[in-house]
């Protein structure tokens, strides 16, 4: 069970990550970067990015994303960064035909959703129908689609499993963290909340097969890019200021 919640962890920030790498590398400049910082708390680091975010719009105005950095110490460490990308720029911004860093980010969509199955089951309903949403952007490797499509997509495509897995945990061992990233106090990893997706962010296209009900980025994205659990609000870095 242990090893289970680790590699979910691992997995979900490593989307997370590929998110913000596919972004800066289609030129995309970052609203605001907020570094994790070992041995902070979570509502420290929340403060923080409300702070930076508020020099560029606001939350609503930005897809935030959230990660440790895997070739650093990885998942579990203080190495990583809340990171804020302004939704009008990525809507702007189209991602090209067999483009790496699209793929790279579909790889560690299709990681993760696996890493759930082996928890749920390949049967279970939230893994049946996200795979299928995957094996739709799969198939063009998300050309043609702008950026904040595609990242809410990735965001909306894992919320189910996310919740599915955390229920299933919470009932298998009801004093347990859930196994979506959610750290132990003092670990810089990202709990499961986080802010609100850019005001107006579209879900997937019904071609990219958007979940039934789900026409809009799910409330407060709640396994999407949560703030980690590990900067103070000094940390925040308004990317206009540099």
């Amino acid at each position: 069970m242990a090893e289970q919640t680790v590699n979910l962890q691992k997995s979900y920030s490593a989307l997370n990550e590929k998110l913000v790498e596919l972004f800066d590398s289609l030129g995309v400049r970052r609203s605001f970067t907020v570094p994790y910082i070992e041995g902070q708390d979570t509502d420290e680091h929340i403060r923080g990015v409300a702070q930076a975010a508020s020099q560029t719009g606001g939350l609503t105005q930005n897809l935030v994303t959230t990660a440790h950095h895997s070739t650093g110490k990885g998942w579990g460490t203080g190495e990583g960064h809340t990171v804020g990308h302004p939704g009008d720029a990525l809507r702007s911004t189209v991602i090209p035909k067999d483009y790496p860093q699209a793929k790279a980010a579909i790889k560690a969509a299709q990681k993760h959703l696996d890493n759930v199955s082996t928890f749920l089951g390949e049967d279970d309903p939230a893994v049946k129908t996200a795979q299928g949403q995957l094996d739709l952007v799969k198939s063009t490797d998300a050309a043609g689609m702008n950026l904040l499509d595609f990242g809410v997509m990735m965001i909306q495509v894992m919320h189910a499993p996310n919740q599915a897995i955390a229920r299933a945990h919470n009932g298998t061992k009801p004093d347990a963290h859930h196994p979506v990233p959610t750290p132990p106090r003092g670990g810089a990893a990202a709990p499961q909340e986080q802010p609100e997706a850019p005001a107006g962010a579209p879900a997937a296209p019904e071609a990219q097969g958007a979940p039934e009900g789900q026409s809009e980025a799910p409330e407060a994205q709640e396994a999407a890019a949560p703030a980690p659990e590990a900067a103070p609000a000094a940390a925040g870095t308004s990317e206009e200021e540099k």
